[in-house]
């Protein structure tokens, strides 16, 4: 195991992404599995705001071996879900043994908490914070709206920051380098496109104590909607769906089985949506919302309105 340089003791180094919904955290992770040294036994932790997750199946369609923790259903850094993930960590590291652990955050994560989960006694001397890194979506930065202030204080919070997605906006990025900097002084920030970076876990240096704000945001105001259907749909109206409802959503993702008999994987944030086809995923469509303009009764109406006429699924 790594030994922590702040008190000598012996503990995994723990590395936190962080990052606004869609702005290309799972990327990253598959970037950082990517370059680890073979052998090194990595657990991996998915937290996912909406109570399915789809990115780690993603993740084990890469072959890369690892140890997974899912914690759905809101965000870890919560009081709602702290107690529970503390507990949930700390049988997953008596379980694995991990060399190092990596923390893929929510997107609406307040990563301020991260001190409460480090000091639990279940915890206390078997990690230590060896990154904390931040993700900026160039294309939807300036236009975050009511969740500006989440991804404030992930910003703040970070020892590492990436502005990602700069080749589709890259008339924006001096504007967003300014505000970053002026919300964090002292972080090196990158810019990327796809995350690619030069990550070398075990090098970075422990992060300097950064001012927090008063307390922790709450619970946001938004709602996560799933769709869970056998229906298929016209690859040519999912699109005209999704150009429907992503708009109205912060992040919109999952699987969808398509007319063709194939599925293909949605990744949808406000003026970017990609669909492309998986041969991995083993289950029906999920498709998953995160929004606080639309429901899932009117979502669900939409997707059976789009839907293939001559498939009966449910």
């Amino acid at each position: 195991m790594a030994k922590n340089n702040i008190t000598g003791n012996s503990s995994i180094p723990f590395h936190i992404l962080s990052g606004f919904l869609g702005s290309g955290k799972t990327t990253l992770m598959k970037e950082i599995l990517s370059q680890l040294p073979a052998g090194r036994k990595t657990g991996i932790i998915q937290n996912e705001f909406a109570p399915v997750s789809f990115d780690g199946a993603e993740l084990k369609s890469t072959g890369a071996a690892f140890d997974l923790l899912e914690i759905n259903n809101g965000s870890v850094f919560c009081v709602c879900l702290l107690s529970g993930f503390v507990s949930s960590l700390s049988q997953f590291l008596d379980q694995y043994s991990p060399d190092i652990l990596i923390l893929e955050a929510s997107g609406l994560s307040d990563t301020t908490s991260i001190a409460e989960i480090l000091s639990h006694p279940l915890l206390s001397g078997r990690l230590y914070l060896a990154s904390n890194w931040c993700i900026v979506d160039a294309v939807n930065f300036l236009r975050s709206g009511k969740m500006q202030q989440r991804l404030i204080h992930q910003i703040r919070m970070a020892d590492r920051i990436l502005i990602n997605k700069t080749d589709l906006a890259p008339e924006a990025v001096p504007e967003i380098t300014k505000q970053v900097r002026s919300l964090n002084p002292f972080a090196p920030i990158q810019t990327t496109t796809f995350c690619q970076t030069d990550f070398k876990p075990g090098l970075l240096p422990v992060p300097r104590f950064i001012p927090l704000p008063d307390h922790a945001l709450s619970r946001p105001e938004v709602s996560s909607l799933v769709i869970k259907t056998t229906r298929k749909i016209p690859e040519t109206r999912l699109s005209d769906f999704l150009n429907l409802w992503a708009p109205l959503s912060y992040r919109m993702k999952g699987f969808v089985q398509v007319s063709n008999g194939g599925t293909v994987a949605v990744h949808s944030t406000p003026g970017q949506t990609e669909i492309r086809q998986v041969a991995w995923w083993p289950g029906p469509t999920e498709l998953m919302a995160i929004t606080d303009r639309f429901t899932l009764r009117e979502w669900n109406r939409s997707f059976s309105e789009f839907a293939d006429p001559t498939n009966s699924g449910r």
